[in-house]
């Protein structure tokens, strides 16, 4: 399987989850629920038949679900990394905007005509981060399986006070997304907010 395609499959699929181990907290139930729900949300918007016969339509569904799913604002720093101090509050918010674009362009139509009856996602244990203050973090360790290939995959949640819980970084056989994309972030040492946002706009309207 390429690799973007495995990335694009564990961000929508939840074909089967298979539960293992003791019954856990609420709260960590909670949160693996609530992942479960988001991503059947989504296979459901990628198997509308009135959506698959309007591209763009079905392109905004997800983009709207993304935002159900991610916590993009959490996501960008960790992008970004020391470059986030850099953007001012309305920069900020434009990167947001379109890399959320990119991660939603680049992922979720990779879907399409793929053969997804096969794959199952085995949960194998939640572990719960250290809160801070009003913001509840915690790991969800999974297995994705399709044939002979088997994916380590973490989701890394966050609630925040009076939010739902949500995606903030996935790693995918111990390396982090959010840490992929701040390395090539980071080899563009001379841009500036203005610059970099200007590449990201660039990306989106290709």
């Amino acid at each position: 399987m390429k690799p973007i395609l495995i990335f694009s499959l564990i961000l929508t699929l939840s074909v089967s989850f298979c539960f293992a181990g003791t019954e856990m907290p609420a709260g960590e139930n909670e949160a693996q629920i609530h992942l479960e729900t988001r991503i059947n949300e989504v296979l459901e918007i990628i198997r509308d038949k009135e959506l698959i016969a309007d591209p763009v339509k079905q392109e905004q569904a997800l983009y709207a679900k993304a935002f159900e799913i991610f916590d993009f604002n959490t996501f960008s720093m960790l992008a970004l990394g020391r470059k986030y101090r850099a953007f001012s509050v309305p920069q900020r918010q434009e990167f947001i905007t379109y890399f959320s674009k990119l991660i939603s362009n680049t992922y979720f139509p990779k879907l399409a005509g793929q053969d997804i009856s096969d794959i199952k996602i085995f949960y194998q244990g939640v572990h719960a981060l250290k809160p801070k203050k009003d913001i509840f973090r915690t790991d969800i360790t999974t297995e994705l399986v399709k044939g002979e290939t088997h994916v380590a995959i973490v989701y890394r949640m966050i609630q925040k006070k009076g939010q739902e819980w949500k995606i903030y970084d996935i790693k995918i056989e111990g390396v982090s997304m959010a840490a992929n994309y701040r390395e090539q972030f980071k080899e563009q040492v001379s841009q500036t907010p203005e610059e970099i946002i200007a590449q990201l706009k660039e990306k989106v309207e290709k």
